[in-house]
């Protein structure tokens, strides 16, 4: 091919994946958006594969250059930030996450399956959730609170907590199919340790002195839903007021690491409490919400994480012994609606 024909290509071809990352970065998702930036990178690559045939030789000198290393460096060092998902990538994504908040980008009705609760309240909610590698089952409150910290309402509860009816005999091997049928699937276990922060700010406690639903006392249907699998949008419905902060708190057991294993807290009975979930704790996402803001719609920040057995609702602000428990959620984008 000669070479005017591949450059003009490369550009044009360049072009068009600029304009279409661009989209992608800062508008919603969209299958065509995302079709055109797959088969114009497929394009991109044959062409640069020609391209490098064609400079060969003068590649070959270029690479005798002393700036070749640095440049390799660079790349590999770019890679391994995006590879193992540093807080200045996370940054990236997420600007481009509140990007679309700021130019009032709604929740994405149609491509997420749907969880709905109370909707007879006067203040219209809708909280997109898109999953990230590591979402697996996980168990999710949505409450909101004051501004000085005062617990508010519940707005969503995974089915599980909200009704007391955690089962055993789960391992890591049979946890991804939830559904799957276990020896003990008939042993309840209370797993205070799930969501300790929403749970202890209700202030709630049970017979058996927890702070978490059980069988005989479950919280409403109004407020509990299935145990979401993937991408999901929660609609539901909150009493009226101007400002208050809105609290996320997500949990997937089985997702331990080397410090949040069965050879940690030792002296801690509830973390090794038997039922074989041990994991790191729930991460708490929030955002302080003025439904009088414009174009309200908001992303939500990770705020902290909770007590890895439950023992107490304290938001840690130390984040550095988690890992995967980072990869659950990508982002939570918050509409609401008077």
């Amino acid at each position: 091919m000669k070479r005017p024909i591949t450059s003009t290509l490369m550009a044009l071809v360049f072009i068009v994946l600029s304009v279409s990352g661009v989209l992608s970065y800062f508008t919603e998702y969209t299958r065509k958006i995302a079709t055109i930036h797959t088969v114009f990178g497929a394009i991109f690559t044959l062409i640069t594969f020609v391209h490098l045939l064609n400079n060969g030789k003068a590649l070959k000198q270029y690479f005798k250059h002393w700036l070749v290393i640095p440049s390799f460096v660079f790349i590999g060092f770019i890679a391994f930030l995006t590879l193992t998902n540093t807080s200045i990538v996370n940054k990236f994504i997420n600007f481009g996450a509140r990007s679309k908040t700021s130019l009032g980008v709604a929740p994405d009705q149609g491509k997420y399956a749907e969880i709905i609760t109370t909707l007879n309240k006067e203040v219209m909610v809708d909280i997109e959730i898109k999953k990230a590698k590591h979402f697996w089952h996980p168990q999710i409150a949505v409450w909101t609170e004051d501004t000085l910290g005062n617990y508010l309402e519940t707005l969503y509860v995974t089915k599980v907590t909200a009704k007391g009816i955690f089962s055993g005999g789960r391992t890591k091997e049979n946890f991804k199919q939830l559904d799957a049928p276990t020896k003990n699937d008939s042993d309840g276990y209370r797993r205070v340790n799930a969501l300790p922060v929403w749970s202890h700010k209700r202030g709630v406690i049970y017979a058996d002195g927890l702070p978490v639903p059980t069988v005989d006392d479950p919280l409403p249907d109004g407020i509990s839903g299935a145990t979401p699998s993937g991408n999901f949008l929660l609609k539901s419905s909150m009493d009226y007021s101007s400002t208050f902060v809105l609290k996320f708190e997500i949990n997937v057991a089985f997702d331990d690491n080397e410090y949040y294993s069965e050879f940690d807290f030792a002296d801690d009975s509830i973390f090794h409490n038997g039922t074989g979930q041990l994991g790191q704790p729930s991460l708490i996402y929030s955002s302080k919400i003025d439904i009088l803001n414009k174009n309200g719609y908001f992303l939500l920040n990770l705020e902290g994480h909770g007590h890895h057995s439950g023992q107490n609702g304290f938001i840690y602000q130390d984040l550095t012994k988690l890992t995967t428990a980072f990869e659950i959620i990508e982002y939570i984008l918050v509409g609401f609606k008077k």
